[in-house]
């Protein structure tokens, strides 16, 4: 869609966007939980316990996905501009206070440059996991797909869904899913409930959804899943609230 594009949207544009979402089966890889069991906490392909490197943008005042790598060895390569630093401290977490944008400028440095510095840790299998309050909409349709590629995992939380029938937002949500569909697969979702639920052109929407993704190469997909949303593993980001059900999709 045209960034300049001044039709309205309509129900059907909503649900052609959120169809992009929507997780499909794997064949060979199941599912883990790493974090927290509320806020903080991702379910994703178990093959991301394997990693060695982790890119972590956005750290934020909960690190408890990136203690959990950690501890089981990984280097974590940590940026966050609004904040002095985790949390808690880790041996393995290397922190800079820098956010994520689409170049290297001032407080902000570029994927391209973080994946520079990631390769300075010989990664022999990498994770990115991001939670940038909305920005990915601007840095992420800019990531070359080659760096992308190099992520065995994505875990991520993506913002303002209740925008949807905003053209601009539309369509710079496109960009953003497209742009990491092209190497990888969505496989969980799990909305957040902090957020609550909007109603958008008739559509139930999560305001912020957690997805996490597979590399397309690491398995074959047959068919979307057919696993409830919430599933199992699946944990209310709010303890205190109801998790936010989503099916039937």
């Amino acid at each position: 869609m045209n960034m300049n594009e001044i039709r309205p949207l309509t129900q059907q544009d909503v649900l052609e966007a959120l169809d992009l979402l929507r997780p499909w089966a794997t064949r060979r890889t199941p599912k883990v939980r790493v974090g927290n069991d509320y806020d903080g906490g991702y379910v994703l392909p178990a093959i991301a316990l394997q990693c060695d490197v982790v890119l972590s943008i956005g750290v934020g005042h909960d690190v408890s996905f990136d203690h959990v790598m950690a501890e089981r060895g990984a280097r974590i390569l940590q940026f966050d501009h609004t904040v002095q630093g985790p949390p808690t401290p880790h041996a393995n977490f290397i922190f800079d206070k820098k956010g994520w944008a689409s170049e290297t400028i001032g407080d902000f440095v570029s994927f391209a440059e973080m994946v520079r510095r990631m390769d300075a840790l010989q990664p022999k299998r990498a994770l990115l996991k991001f939670d940038v309050e909305g920005a990915e909409y601007e840095a992420l349709p800019t990531v070359a797909d080659a760096d992308l590629k190099r992520f065995d995992v994505i875990a991520c939380e993506l913002h303002d869904l209740g925008k949807l029938a905003e053209p601009a937002f539309h369509a710079r949500f496109r960009q953003t899913m497209e742009k990491m569909l092209v190497s990888h697969v969505p496989v969980h979702l799990h909305a957040n409930n902090y957020a609550g639920v909007v109603l958008v052109e008739g559509v139930p929407m999560p305001s912020v959804i957690e997805l996490s993704f597979l590399r397309r190469d690491l398995d074959s997909f047959p068919c979307r899943s057919n696993e409830p949303i919430p599933g199992p593993l699946d944990r209310p980001n709010h303890p205190g609230r109801a998790d936010i059900v989503m099916n039937p999709f």
